[in-house]
């Protein structure tokens, strides 16, 4: 699975920078609705750019998260050494079960908001 996360990592590593300012640009925008906004506009305006900015929050955490996985211990390193790696990739597996939960739960938000959205538009 590590192998999966860090292939999809190392893909998405060219759009780092655009998801940033995604991410910097729907932080305002959802700043703005929550504070200068008409309760019109909040209304209308408010679940979209809330779940933008946390898919680009999930998204950035992600290609940061996995860009650098260390390599599987060997049996020529020393026994200190392969405990710490098999420690550090060992909690890599539990970020990468939590990435994935995290990412079925926010789809289920998704689509939940998304429905509500459409209904009261």
């Amino acid at each position: 699975m590590l192998v999966l996360f860090e292939r999809f990592a190392t893909r998405l590593q060219g759009l780092k920078w655009p998801t940033v300012l995604g991410l910097m640009v729907m932080l305002l925008i959802t700043a703005w609705v929550f504070t200068g906004a008409s309760p019109e506009l909040q209304d209308r305006w408010l679940i979209p750019a809330v779940l933008i900015s946390v898919w680009l929050l999930l998204l950035l955490s992600g290609i940061n998260m996995f860009a650098r996985i260390p390599a599987m211990a060997t049996p020529e390193m020393a026994w200190w050494a392969r405990v710490k790696i098999r420690l550090h990739r060992g909690l890599y597996h539990l970020f990468a079960w939590f990435m994935l939960l995290v990412s079925l739960a926010l789809v289920v938000v998704t689509f939940q908001l998304a429905a509500a959205w459409i209904r009261m538009n």
